[in-house]
């Protein structure tokens, strides 16, 4: 009786975490159809992504701290103030690590881009602690077919 492979696909399901595999074996007797499922179930993976949201964010708006200020941007105007505000927080334990830059109206923060990269690696660093202590995937599969009952040809 002869074997063959006739789809394999991978499908993930977003909100819940999971990812389902999918295969569909096919033989040369048409009344047999064969189907196998194996579902993987990943707990930490949520946890990694938020993970990578909050730090994305912080590092996001470090950076266009970074830009506003080496735009000479207006501190007068709200959006730039506001900017400047919440990074204020994120700065402080590089506070007076280099000194700036100027030229003009212009300024370079060489603390802001070592922050973006401190901040960065620390969401990786969380993040893998993360993965490496909680995830684990939970293997679920089930096998279904139908075979038509009597004699068949072999």
């Amino acid at each position: 009786m002869e074997r063959r492979e006739e789809e394999s696909h991978t499908v993930r399901d977003e909100p819940e975490g999971t990812m389902h595999e999918e295969t569909r074996v096919t033989r040369a007797d048409p009344a047999y159809d064969d189907t196998r499922v194996v579902s993987s179930l990943a707990p930490a993976r949520r946890t990694v992504e938020l993970i990578y949201l909050l730090f994305g964010i912080i590092d996001g708006l470090l950076f266009i701290r970074l830009l506003l200020k080496v735009m000479a941007a207006n501190p007068d105007v709200p959006f730039t103030s506001f900017i400047y505000g919440i990074t204020n927080f994120f700065l402080v334990p590089f506070k007076g690590l280099l000194a700036a830059w100027a030229s003009g109206r212009s300024i370079l923060e060489p603390t802001v881009i070592i922050a973006i990269a401190v901040y960065a690696l620390i969401a990786y660093v969380l993040a893998r602690i993360v993965a490496i202590t909680f995830n684990r995937n939970v293997m679920v599969s089930q096998r279904r077919g139908w075979r038509r009952w009597g004699p068949g040809p072999d």
